[in-house]
C-alpha cells in the first residue's frame, strides 16, 4: 500500500531579521510515527495556490498559532487579541473548505479547531478571562511551561458516542492547554466530542464528513507520554487511506 501524504499548515515567523515557514517538529513527527508522510504547507496570499496542495495531499492537519482576526466571524477586536494575521486566516480559510468539499479526512490543533468552527459559520470567545467565568487556567503559568508543551495541564470530558470516544482511551483524559480564546457559538455542521471541567468546548467533529475532528489541545506534544494520543493521528492517516 503506498503511503498517504499528509499536509500540516504552517506560519511564516521572523528569526533574527530572516522569515522562516514554520510549524513545530511534533506535528511531523507525529503523523511519521502514524505511517503517513508528513508535506509541510507555507502560507499564500495566492488563494489559487491552495487547489493545487488539496490535490497533492490525502489529509491535511490545520495547526495551531496565532488568533484568528475577529473581523472574520463578525466581532470587533478586544485588546486582548494579539498578533492575528488576516492572510493567514484567509489561506487556511480557503484551504480548509477546498479539503471539505474533496472530503479529505480534516484535523484541527488549538487554533486549527477554532478555525474550523469559524470557516463553518461559527464564532469565538476571544479572550477566556475576559469573557467567560472559568477559574480552570487555560495558558501556561510560568516561563518554563510556554516553552514546553509536553505535559498534562487539566482533564477534558469525552462524550459518549462520539467519533473521538471511539479513538482515543478513555472517557476522562488529561491535556496540555495553551489557548486564550475558545469556541463560542458552533457551527451548525459540527457537534462537540469534549467538555473542560467548567464547559469550554475542547473538540468537535463534524456531523456529515468521514472525519473531521478538532481537539483544542495539542496531541503531537504527548504522544510519548501518553501514547492514546498517537490514535488520533493513526487514525487520520488511516482515512486518508481508505479513500
Amino acid at each position: 500500500m503506498s503511503k498517504v501524504i499528509i499536509g500540516i499548515t504552517s506560519f511564516c515567523g521572523e528569526e533574527k531579521d530572516k522569515k522562516f515557514n514554520k510549524v513545530r517538529c511534533s506535528y511531523v513527527n507525529a503523523v511519521y510515527k502514524a505511517g503517513g508522510v508528513p508535506v509541510v504547507i507555507p502560507p499564500f496570499n495566492n488563494l489559487k495556490l491552495s487547489a493545487q496542495y488539496i490535490d497533492l495531499i490525502d489529509a491535511l492537519i490545520l495547526s495551531g498559532g496565532n488568533d484568528i482576526t475577529p473581523a472574520i466571524y463578525g466581532e470587533s477586536k478586544l485588546p486582548q487579541v494579539k498578533d492575528n494575521n488576516i492572510n493567514r486566516d484567509k489561506w487556511e480559510i480557503d484551504l480548509f473548505k477546498k479539503a471539505y468539499q474533496s472530503n479529505l479526512p480534516i484535523l484541527g490543533i488549538c487554533r486549527g479547531m477554532q478555525l474550523i468552527n469559524v470557516a463553518l459559520g461559527g464564532s469565538l470567545y476571544q479572550d477566556i478571562d475576559f469573557q467567560l467565568n472559568c477559574d480552570l487556567p487555560h495558558l501556561p503559568l510560568d516561563l518554563q511551561r510556554k516553552k514546553n508543551l509536553e505535559y498534562e495541564k487539566h482533564k477534558v470530558d469525552i462524550l459518549k458516542n462520539t467519533q473521538l470516544d471511539k479513538i482515543l482511551c478513555s472517557e476522562k483524559i488529561h491535556v496540555n492547554s495553551h489557548h486564550h480564546q475558545a469556541i463560542k457559538n458552533l457551527a451548525d455542521d459540527l457537534t462537540i466530542s469534549a467538555k473542560s471541567e467548567c464547559g469550554i468546548t475542547e473538540a468537535v467533529e463534524a456531523k456529515n464528513h468521514a472525519f473531521l475532528i478538532g481537539v483544542q489541545w495539542h496531541p503531537e506534544d504527548l504522544i510519548e507520554r501518553i501514547s492514546c494520543f498517537n490514535n488520533l493521528f493513526s487514525a487520520l492517516v488511516d482515512s486518508a487511506a481508505e479513500k
